[in-house]
């Protein structure tokens, strides 16, 4: 595989990634940078490299100029209304069904982080 191809697919890893974790605190309004970025770090977990700062500020602006995620006015982040229909249907199976959980699931040797524990009480409502 080019090294174009790489870099391409693991960005577009690193969006999807980034997206699903503000998709995740939809329900609980817009999110602060370093919220998002501590989450999504905590997401991907520890096999992968450490997420920088830049990274992670490039996979934002790439969201934001799609029109996937907008800022609000005091600086937070929330996901574009009209993509979350889409995006939903398309990553996440129905709540009612088993393996939706495991979609959410972020559980790393016996920990979880926040977005996931909150995934779980709404699914749990």
């Amino acid at each position: 595989m080019t090294g174009r191809i790489k870099k391409a697919r693991q960005q577009q890893e690193l969006d999807q990634l980034v997206f699903n974790v503000l998709a995740s605190f939809r329900h609980q309004g817009a999110m602060q940078w370093v919220d998002w970025h501590e989450t999504t770090c905590a997401r991907r977990g520890q096999g992968k490299k450490r997420l920088g700062t830049t990274t992670f500020s490039d996979a934002v602006k790439r969201l934001t100029a799609e029109g996937r995620v907008q800022i609000d006015g005091d600086g937070c982040y929330r996901v574009a209304y009209d993509d979350v229909a889409e995006n939903l249907t398309a990553n996440f199976p129905p709540a009612g069904i088993d393996r939706s959980l495991g979609a959410f699931s972020g559980a790393r040797n016996g920990k979880e982080d926040i977005a996931d524990i909150a995934v779980q009480q709404l699914l749990n409502k």
